[in-house]
């Protein structure tokens, strides 16, 4: 009953997979491993290309680096998508998509997931968002691409969008046109997931998500349903203020040149600032340079 799609390069990752699948998924499902070994796909043509190879009614994207602690977790994916207002089911998400590119938290992050670093630098973690949270799923508009769960039906209507290529996006963006078509996203919090790695933000990051904004940004800011108009109003300045702050700084972390640093926030700050906020991107170049100065400092005191 349910298509697992897997985009892999790493035959060590899918071999340790492809045994825990079989072990705890708990259900009727078919494998499908799109070999990427020579770099033959963007993620995007890869999903697709699973999705055309896929007979079940419902759909899993995973990464290749990851282990299933639930058992029976298949059923669980089914039971939430089989509420037909549901669209796209994971583990990981977010309440909001503004109209300043970054991540998938720039409001009431979602998470259930747990970190493992398997050099053993870093301690294992689990990170559920709201702490407090009790449900077995939670509203959202985006989610993260480490687990995207559908039905069949819903990608009839929706499809990874192979105009962007490479690696980074499809979760945004596939997550958006379900939320657009009129579905509801949700999180996940009864099935437990351990992920090997975390996302890069990289140069080609940003520059997808810029590419990636630009297709929405008549459509956007984009907030979950269930958060009003007013409340909407309330923080959406302070938002997007704060997100043009991290964006900068990261920005420059991933080594972008200078001058496509201030094109890009410039690009974002016109779109959303106050008279003052543009006032500011005279300075930008001098801002640029501050923090790539701190940046070099701190790592140097790394050693």
């Amino acid at each position: 009953m349910l298509s697992i799609i897997i985009c892999s390069r790493n035959l060590k990752f899918c071999e340790l997979l492809t045994a825990n699948i079989k072990a705890t998924v708990g259900i009727e499902y078919e494998l499908i491993y799109i070999d990427n070994s020579e770099n033959k796909y963007s993620i995007y043509s890869a999903y697709n290309e699973g999705i055309a190879k896929s007979k079940f009614p419902f759909l899993c994207f995973v990464h290749d680096d990851v282990q299933f602690n639930t058992q029976n977790w298949g059923a669980k994916i089914i039971n939430h998508l089989n509420n037909p207002t549901i669209g796209l089911a994971g583990l990981a998400g977010g309440d909001a998509v503004l109209r300043v590119p970054f991540d998938y938290g720039a409001l009431n992050r979602c998470m259930n997931i747990i970190h493992v670093d398997k050099t053993g630098v870093k301690p294992t973690e689990y990170v559920r968002m709201p702490t407090d949270f009790k449900n077995n799923s939670r509203h959202v508009v985006l989610l993260d691409g480490v687990l995207i769960c559908g039905r069949r039906l819903l990608f009839e209507r929706i499809r990874f969008d192979e105009s962007f290529g490479g690696f980074h996006g499809y979760d945004y963006d596939i997550s958006i046109q379900s939320f657009m078509t009129g579905y509801t996203n949700i999180v996940m919090y009864d099935i437990e997931l351990e992920h090997f790695s975390k996302g890069k933000m990289d140069v080609t990051y940003f520059r997808t998500l810029k590419k990636l904004f630009e297709k929405w940004e008549m459509h956007l800011p984009v907030f979950e349903r269930n958060i009003s108009k007013e409340e909407q109003d309330q923080v959406l300045e302070q938002l997007e203020k704060k997100r043009i702050n991290r964006l900068l700084k990261w920005l420059v972390r991933s080594g972008l040149p200078i001058n496509e640093i201030a094109e890009y926030i410039s690009t974002f700050v016109r779109k959303t600032g106050t008279k003052c906020d543009v006032f500011f991107l005279k300075f930008i170049r001098i801002r640029i340079l501050f923090i790539r100065i701190i940046s070099t400092l701190r790592n140097k005191n790394k050693y």
